[in-house]
């Protein structure tokens, strides 16, 4: 792959900090970020958009846990009408329909911990 010596290895997480990190210092008119679960499960990533004042939409596995229970038990009390299906997009067997629901979480900021602990 002809990757220099000198470069480390690095997360997928270290990657994203770096690459919105650079994005923030450029002229590039950056409002938010959207990424699926391979980011949206990295507490220092969620905090780094926060801290920027960035708006963000991240995916997250039904197993992660948000400030105490897992994702899917917070959507399990989502009442019936929070739920909309929508298409994501045709597929070989036509329009692939998931049914969403919109959860809004705290800021990371208002669970905000002293020291390594997230």
């Amino acid at each position: 792959a002809k990757v220099p010596e000198e470069r480390g290895f690095a997360t997928k997480g270290e990657l994203a900090k770096r690459l919105v990190l650079r994005a923030l210092a450029s002229d590039l008119p950056l409002a938010w970020v959207a990424a699926d679960a391979a980011y949206g499960q990295e507490g220092r990533f969620r905090r780094l958009l926060e801290q920027s004042g960035l708006g963000y939409v991240l995916a997250v596995p039904k197993s992660q846990q948000v400030f105490g229970p897992r994702v899917d038990h917070l959507f399990a009390q989502a009442p019936d009408e929070a739920w909309e299906p929508i298409s994501c997009g045709d597929g070989a067997k036509g329009p692939r329909l998931y049914h969403w629901a919109a959860l809004e979480l705290p800021t990371v900021a208002e669970f905000d911990y002293q020291g390594e602990v997230p």
